[in-house]
């Protein structure tokens, strides 16, 4: 539903009991002489947990405090950044739902305590503001494909179709697949892999602070076929949040802990980032395990209406976008200008072709369904 969150306290909910927790101290936030505040700027310290408290306390939230100039004014702010699963859970295989809040709530506050921060009300950190969210799911396939199958289909999509984004990155030795802007992105990747990655060294990681999940299949062995597809979508600011809730009729939601932790508003933005995804991948490339005669004798039959000239664009169109991708493609027909490609995708578009294996139905399926995933259930029974 929701993984990683940030939520932001004004200085009248909060209370930090040690200053020198943080780096640099917190202490001339409020006492003199006052760190110097230039422009709009503001100054800021940090407090990440360390390796003593995290072996102490487990998983633990990272916390920056801010001061700024705000019309006159000079308040002071607390940023919090965590894993709501691995919060509750200590890793983010296990899946949190709406019931879970309350408890998500009040272990939050035990944890902020621990690290030095009291939060007096719980109440405090349901209403917090939310400024930046990542709405996930882990897809589990159990039907012996993996991850890198629809990696390899995924990393085919048209990016310049889909709304706000202008990168795409395929890495990970082919185990990972995002596009992204400066607020927003969306990552599928594998996330068993990730998972050895990570244990190779974090920054080659996609997930950051795996330190409390490193070991989980060490715990037990679970039933095979198991495999996790992972996608998230990563919201970076409230103005893009704000963007993303009023297209999908959710405008009137304050951007709060408690209105967001929701599972209709989760689920039916992973929905659309999916069917997105789906619009921009080329349905010419439905079926490429199939040898490029098999393509077009089956070009033929699902659409007999194709001429002789037409036949010979869509087949050497496959061939080609196949061979170089959809990028190099478009580089090497650009003296035609954009036009003529955008005529022959809305003609790929709307041809009709069947594909034993479609990469996008048991994703949609298991959005759909919206089931949490407890590792529990997967466990190999002795």
């Amino acid at each position: 539903m929701i993984d990683t969150i940030s939520i932001t306290l004004p200085q009248d909910k909060f209370k930090i009991m040690d200053y020198e927790k943080f780096s640099p101290s917190a202490r001339n936030f409020y006492e003199q002489p006052y760190y110097k505040l230039t422009g709009k700027t503001p100054i800021k310290a940090v407090l990440n947990p360390t390796k003593e408290q995290t072996d102490k306390y487990g998983y633990l939230p990272r916390i920056t405090l801010f001061k700024a100039v705000r019309r006159g004014s000079f308040p002071i702010f607390l940023k919090i950044e965590f894993s709501i699963p691995k919060l509750l859970y200590g890793n983010n295989f296990d899946e949190v739902v709406e019931s879970d809040f309350g408890e998500i709530c009040w272990q939050l506050k035990d944890k902020l305590y621990k690290m030095g921060i009291n939060v007096e009300d719980v109440k405090f950190l349901s209403l917090a503001d939310v400024s930046t969210i990542h709405y996930s799911k882990n897809l589990i396939l159990i039907d012996y494909t993996d991850p890198y199958t629809y990696l390899k289909e995924l990393r085919k999509i048209n990016v310049s179709k889909l709304q706000d984004t202008n990168q795409s990155d395929y890495r990970n030795e082919g185990h990972s697949f995002k596009f992204h802007s400066n607020d927003y992105e969306v990552i599928f990747y594998d996330k068993l892999k990730d998972l050895q990655q990570a244990k190779n060294s974090e920054k080659r990681a996609i997930e950051s602070d795996n330190y409390t999940q490193l070991n989980l299949f060490e715990k037990y062995e679970p039933k095979q076929p198991f495999e996790v597809l992972r996608i998230e979508v990563r919201v970076g600011n409230r103005t893009k949040l704000k963007q993303i809730l009023k297209k999908h009729d959710f405008e009137k939601v304050e951007l709060n802990f408690n209105n967001l932790f929701n599972k209709e508003v989760s689920q039916i933005i992973l929905l659309n980032v999916l069917a997105e995804t789906e619009r921009a991948y080329p349905v010419i490339l439905k079926g490429d395990d199939q040898t490029l005669a098999e393509f077009t004798a089956q070009l033929q039959v699902s659409n007999p209406k194709l001429n002789f000239s037409q036949l010979l664009k869509f087949v050497g169109a496959k061939a080609l976008i196949e061979s170089v991708g959809i990028r190099e493609f478009r580089k090497l027909t650009n003296r035609f200008g954009d036009s003529q490609w955008y005529r022959l995708n809305k003609a790929m578009q709307e041809l009709k072709l069947s594909n034993k294996f479609d990469v996008f139905d048991n994703l949609r399926k298991q959005l759909e369904e919206f089931v949490q995933v407890k590792l529990e259930d997967y466990k190999l029974r002795m």
